[in-house]
C-alpha cells in the first residue's frame, strides 16, 4: 500500500505536464489559479509519500532564490510609512503622492509596488515555481518517475502540434473554438501567442536530443547495424517533427535558440567523452532539423529568420522597448517598480515610437531588472548559476547513463530558454514556467556517484 502510495506524486506531475497547457497556456484566471494549487498540492504530496528527501537538497539554492523573489514580491505590496517609501524608493513616493493629490485626498500609507494585488499574484506564481521545482527533484530521485513524466511532457507537445496544426492549414486562430488575437497561418497550439507556443515546444528538442544519444549509448555494446538505427529512429524523427513546428510558429528566436542548444549538446557530450565526433553529429543534427524545417514548414517562419536584420520594424521597436525598459529601472534601481507591474509602469517612460500598449519588456531579464530591481535580478543569478552547476556535476558523475542524459536534456532546455527569453516573454506564462521548474527538478533531482571508487562516473 505504502509502495502505492509512493507513485501518486509521479502521477501527478505527469497529469500535470499533460494538462497544464490546454487551457490557453494556463492564462486563464480559473487554469492560473489551479496551476497555483496544483503546484503546491503536488509538493504536499510529494513531500508526505516519497520515502527520501535528500533529492530536495540539490535545488535548495534555485529554490530558496524563487522563494526569495517570491518574498520581495509580498513585501512590495506592503502597506507602509511614507517615510519609509521615500527612503527606500523616492519614485515610489512621489506618484503616491501625485495621485493622492489628483484624487484630492491626505497621503495615507504607500507601497513599494504601483499594483500591490498584481505583485502579490506575481509572487505567489514566483512561489508555485519553486514548489515545483522542489517537486521535481523528489520525484526525479528515480527513474520511473523521470520516465514518466518525460513521457507525459512529449505527448503535451504532440498535442499542441495536433490541435495547432488545423488552424495552420485553414489559415485560421482559433482556440477551443474561440477566435483569438494572433496570427493567421502561424502554429500556436492552445497559446494565444505563437511564440509562447514555440517557448513551450523549444523545450522538448534537447530532451529528444538526449534521448537519442541515450539511446546510442545503451545500444553500443548490445545491438549492431539496423538495431541501433531503430534505438534512434523515434527521438530522431520526433525531433524533426517538433522542429518543423517551431517553423510553422515562425518565431525566430525559438528555432535559433534550439539549433544553438542542440550544439552545445554535442559539444558537451565531445568534451565529456573526448570524441568530437559527436560535435560533428549535433551539428548534423541542427543541420537536418533546419533543412527539415525548410522543406515541411508551412509558414513563413525561415523566412522571417532570413529577412531579420537589425533595421526591421519588429527589431526596432524591440530595441525601443528595451531602452525605455531600462529607463524604468532607472526610477526604481534597488527594489524595482513592483513584481508584475510593468505594464503598469511602462507608460512613465514609453518612447513615443511605440504607439500601442506593452504589456511586457520582450525580454525577461530586463523587465525582472525593471520590476524587481538589482535585488531581484541577483536573486536571479545566484539561483540560476546554482542549478546550472547542478546540472553539470550530474552530467558529469550521473550514476547511470540514463542520469547523465536527463541532466543533458535539462542543460540544454536552460540554454534554449535563456536565448529565446533575451527576445521575448514566455515565462509568464504559467504553462511554460512551471513546466521549465518541473523538467530542472526532476534533472537535479538524480543521484551522483561522487565519492563511489574515488569519485570517478561510470561510462555504461
Amino acid at each position: 500500500m505504502i509502495r502505492q502510495g509512493e507513485r501518486l506524486p509521479e502521477i501527478l506531475a505527469a497529469v500535470g505536464l499533460l494538462i497544464l497547457a490546454l487551457p490557453f497556456g494556463g492564462v486563464t484566471p480559473w487554469a492560473f489559479t489551479a496551476s497555483l494549487v496544483g503546484s503546491f498540492l503536488l509538493l504536499a504530496f510529494a513531500l508526505a509519500l516519497t520515502p527520501k528527501l535528500k533529492p530536495m537538497v540539490t535545488v535548495r539554492t534555485p529554490a530558496a532564490a524563487l522563494a526569495l523573489l517570491a518574498l520581495l514580491g509580498w513585501a512590495q505590496s506592503w502597506s507602509l510609512p511614507a517615510a519609509v517609501v521615500r527612503l527606500v524608493s523616492p519614485e515610489h513616493a512621489r506618484l503616491f503622492t501625485e495621485a493622492a493629490s489628483l484624487a484630492g485626498r491626505e497621503q495615507g500609507a504607500m507601497s513599494l509596488s504601483l499594483a500591490p494585488a498584481l505583485s502579490r499574484s506575481t509572487a505567489l506564481f514566483f512561489l508555485a515555481a519553486a514548489a515545483c521545482l522542489l517537486s521535481g527533484a523528489l520525484i526525479g530521485g528515480g527513474r520511473r518517475g523521470r520516465r514518466l513524466c518525460a513521457l507525459a511532457f512529449g505527448g503535451a507537445v504532440l498535442i499542441q502540434l495536433l490541435i495547432g496544426l488545423p488552424d495552420v492549414l485553414a489559415g485560421r486562430a482559433m482556440i477551443w473554438g474561440v477566435e483569438v488575437p494572433s496570427a493567421p497561418g502561424r502554429l500556436h497550439g492552445t497559446f494565444v501567442n505563437p511564440n509562447h507556443f514555440a517557448t513551450y515546444a523549444g523545450m522538448v528538442l534537447p530532451c529528444l536530443f538526449a534521448w537519442a544519444w541515450w539511446s546510442v549509448r545503451r545500444g553500443m555494446e548490445e545491438d549492431k547495424g539496423a538495431r541501433r538505427l531503430l534505438r534512434i529512429a523515434p527521438p530522431l524523427g520526433l525531433w524533426l517533427v517538433v522542429f518543423a513546428g517551431l517553423t510553422m510558429s515562425a518565431s525566430r528566436a525559438a528555432m535559433l535558440a534550439a539549433l544553438i542548444a542542440v550544439a552545445l549538446q554535442g559539444a558537451l557530450l565531445a568534451h565529456h567523452y573526448r570524441r568530437w565526433k559527436l560535435a560533428l553529429t549535433a551539428a548534423a543534427l541542427a543541420l537536418i532539423g533546419l533543412t527539415a524545417g525548410l522543406w515541411l514548414g508551412l509558414s513563413r517562419g525561415l523566412s522571417r529568420l532570413v529577412e531579420t536584420n537589425p533595421f526591421d520594424v519588429s527589431m526596432g521597436s524591440r530595441l525601443a522597448a528595451w531602452s525605455g525598459t531600462l529607463d524604468l529601472w532607472r526610477r526604481f534601481p534597488w527594489l524595482g517598480s513592483g513584481l508584475g507591474t510593468f505594464r503598469d509602469g511602462f507608460p512613465l517612460v514609453q518612447p513615443r515610437t511605440l504607439g500601442r500598449d506593452w504589456w511586457h519588456a520582450h525580454n525577461d531579464y530586463l523587465e525582472l531588472l525593471a520590476t524587481a530591481g538589482v535585488v531581484g535580478v541577483l536573486a536571479l543569478l545566484v539561483g540560476g548559476v546554482a542549478l546550472i552547476r547542478r546540472l553539470s556535476q550530474n552530467f558529469r558523475q550521473g550514476e547511470r547513463s540514463e542520469d547523465r542524459a536527463a541532466a543533458l536534456a535539462a542543460l540544454g532546455v536552460v540554454v534554449a530558454i535563456g536565448i529565446h527569453e533575451a527576445l521575448d516573454f514566455g515565462l509568464t506564462m504559467p504553462a511554460n514556467a512551471l513546466t521549465l521548474a518541473l523538467l530542472c527538478g526532476l534533472a537535479a533531482g538524480v543521484a551522483t556517484d561522487v565519492g563511489r571508487r574515488g569519485g570517478a562516473p561510470r561510462r555504461e
